[in-house]
């Protein structure tokens, strides 16, 4: 993959992983597309970009909603003519029992597994026929490989994201087109507190965190470059976390003898 030029479209693009990765394509030389659900700090995070002489533009949309996403797709392939970098990275998390409240599962689930889809759906047929070398990255989670208590939606929206990434990978081969998954532990982002862009949550005082502090915590932009330079050297799995790729070790050995799950840790 080369990043020296064409166009990156990045979901969740207005802070955390999504701003920092727009950040480095936009030194690095790509056109980058910001797409996010919250306007104020969508204009911002543009505005910065372009304070830096990068290249960048900003759309809203709610990637829960298969409608905006198709319009999304059919007005950048209409503006820019191709998509050469997709990262659908926009993601949020919610604690809860896995027997507890639905519309916690359908608000995590929307985002998290079907925004995921609907980017695939949308883009990935028009960046095959476009015929030019592209990528599809997946943001997934530690949450993807080994499922933590209280977030139960959240795990299992980033099972499902591994799994189509896994399966996209497979149905592209033979294309110019390659695909990876993205699956940190902790990064200091406002994903901690999503409920900010939640209907229904009035104040801050109503957000859960979903912790921070963490000794393992890393920052948005060390992310982003562990991302660049692992998709340049054609890598499908990217953890930026390596001591969760030893507990999926685990977990492996214990299907095969028949073990209980892991309980996943967090470095603190």
């Amino acid at each position: 993959m080369d990043f020296s030029s064409g166009n990156a479209v990045i979901t969740g693009g207005a802070s955390g992983i999504g701003l920092s990765l727009a950040d480095r394509l936009g030194e690095e030389g790509m056109t980058v597309v910001l797409v996010d659900i919250e306007e104020g700090a969508l204009l911002a995070a543009v505005d910065g970009l372009v304070a830096k002489g990068y290249s960048a533009y900003g759309r809203i949309c709610d990637v829960s909603d298969r409608n905006q996403v198709e319009e999304l797709a059919s007005g950048v392939f209409d503006e820019f003519g191709a998509v050469h970098f997709l990262a659908n990275n926009a993601g949020v998390v919610t604690r809860h029992k896995s027997w507890e409240s639905l519309d916690d599962w359908d608000w995590v689930l929307g985002v998290d597994l079907m925004g995921v889809i609907y980017g695939v759906h949308s883009f990935v047929p028009r960046m095959l026929e476009s015929g030019e070398i592209g990528h599809v990255m997946n943001t997934a989670s530690t949450a993807g490989l080994l499922a933590f208590p209280s977030i139960g939606s959240y795990n299992v929206a980033k099972r499902g994201v591994v799994a189509l990434t896994e399966t996209l990978h497979h149905e592209l081969k033979g294309t110019p087109i390659t695909a990876s998954v993205l699956c940190p532990g902790m990064v200091d982002t406002n994903i901690h507190w999503s409920e900010r862009n939640r209907q229904g949550v009035a104040s801050p005082s109503e957000m859960g965190s979903a912790g921070v502090g963490n000794k393992e915590e890393l920052s948005p932009s060390e992310v982003a470059n562990v991302v660049v330079e692992s998709i340049r050297n054609g890598i499908f799995w990217i953890l930026p976390h390596t001591h969760y790729g030893e507990q999926a070790l685990e977990q492996a050995k214990r299907r095969v003898e028949g073990g209980p799950p892991v309980l996943p840790f967090v470095d603190r």
